[in-house]
């Protein structure tokens, strides 16, 4: 039975690409199980034919041919799996409706009356609602009125046509009639089956997507403006009058990345900025984003705290030993220059289709050029971010440096906790 689902499931996918939307690929997914169930019903309503055209015994062999030629209209039925498997998803849809109006017209011609065929094309035109997407709805419909044209011209015969095969005994227009009859209601229940096993691996793969989507939005926003971007697409700007902000440099990684391989660089930032990541789930705070070797991260935001200026502190002595860790080309560790600063800034989504959570404000260019006139494997703070530390951390006075944009303001370099 596994092995069963397994082949269903790899017949389902024939022609549906990786990266096809859960709605576009339901419609191929259908199609192609709809070919699959129509051709085995075709093959068994086929088989109970002869049994019954042999027990007449006075088929001619032009009538003979004919079953035979109905016997390739049933091997057409694979056909839209083929044109599926080669990205022909519209001509597969129309070669699935051709054969089944054909298979089912030739029945009305070669029993008549026998066999109220016309039953058929009502399950026809159900399908055809299922298998065509609503982007080709005008094909759709014109598809449903030539089965109701269909429906409508085999009423019309049923009675006036001379059928190809004249059936005499009435215990065999009995049987071609019961197996008709049945014949129809059960392809009907297969096909409604079939759609709703082939609806709900979409539901699962939509739900998929969305999921996959959600993280990747995750992994861009934090997760508190990730729901409020989702409610309401609008922009999204918010002060916050107390947070600490950091920046992270790797000191000569350009010259060094010069002599390195481009895979060899992209591993070796992979590893820094991982690390760097796992810090940052650890004293809950937020990355903002990385620009080259640069690497930013905010405390107090979004969610504001009272412990923000601590978590950025710990956060960067934990920044100095990962960096020691990590090796070079050469065998030497990095480096790496932080800054801080405490105050208020403004934050918000920019983008469309690129959306980026970003910082604005005097702290945030504060923090930066904190770095920025740092030292080697230092952690250089602003006075404010100083007062807030002290007593729970361990400084080094620098004393006053000249700050671009700001003039000569103190700063001090943060060392470690205090014992």
């Amino acid at each position: 039975m596994k092995r069963l689902s397994r082949t269903l499931a790899r017949l389902a996918d024939a022609g549906v690409p990786v990266g096809m939307s859960a709605s576009e690929a339901k419609h191929v997914r259908f199609c192609n199980l709809t070919a699959v169930a129509s051709f085995v019903f075709a093959v068994v309503f086929w088989c109970l034919e002869m049994p019954i055209i042999a027990d007449w015994g006075h088929t001619t062999p032009m009538e003979s041919g004919i079953i035979i030629a109905r016997g390739l209209v049933v091997s057409l039925f694979l056909l839209p799996l083929l044109l599926n498997a080669h990205q022909h998803h519209t001509t597969a849809r129309m070669a699935l409706i051709s054969v089944a109006l054909l298979f089912v017209i030739s029945s009305s011609v070669i029993f008549g009356a026998s066999a109220p065929s016309h039953l058929f094309t009502i399950v026809i035109a159900a399908a055809v609602l299922a298998i065509f997407p609503e982007h080709e709805r005008r094909r759709m419909w014109g598809i449903i009125g030539v089965c109701l044209l269909a429906f409508a011209a085999m009423l019309w015969l049923r009675e006036r046509n001379q059928p190809l095969i004249v059936v005499q005994r009435q215990e065999v227009r009995l049987a071609l009639e019961v197996t008709t009859s049945f014949g129809a209601l059960i392809l009907a229940v297969i096909i409604i089956r079939v759609l709703r096993v082939t609806a709900r691996r979409s539901e699962l793969q939509a739900m998929h997507e969305h999921e996959r989507a959600d993280r990747l939005l995750l992994n861009i926003l934090p997760e508190q403006i990730a729901r409020r971007l989702k409610d309401d697409p609008q922009t999204i700007a918010d002060g916050f009058h107390d947070v600490t902000v950091l920046f992270a440099d790797l000191v000569g990684f350009t010259p060094m990345s010069e002599k390195m391989a481009p895979r060899a660089i992209l591993q070796l930032m992979d590893e820094v900025f991982t690390r760097f990541d796992a810090l940052v789930d650890q004293f809950g705070l937020e990355k903002i984003k990385t620009v080259g070797d640069a690497y930013m991260l905010a405390g107090g935001l979004p969610n504001p705290t009272e412990s923000h200026a601590e978590d950025v502190a710990g956060m960067a002595l934990a920044m100095l030993n990962e960096v020691r860790d990590i090796r070079g080309p050469d065998g030497t560790p990095l480096s790496i220059r932080i800054g801080i600063a405490t105050g208020p800034v403004v934050a918000g989504v920019i983008g469309r289709k690129k959306f980026l959570y970003d910082l604005w404000g005097d702290t945030v260019n504060t923090a930066s050029r904190m770095e920025s006139s740092g030292e080697v494997n230092t952690i250089q703070v602003t006075e404010t971010t100083w007062r807030r530390l002290r007593g729970q951390f361990d400084f080094r006075e620098r004393g006053e440096i000249e700050i671009k944009g700001k003039g000569r303001v103190m700063t001090w370099f943060l060392e470690g906790r205090t014992a």
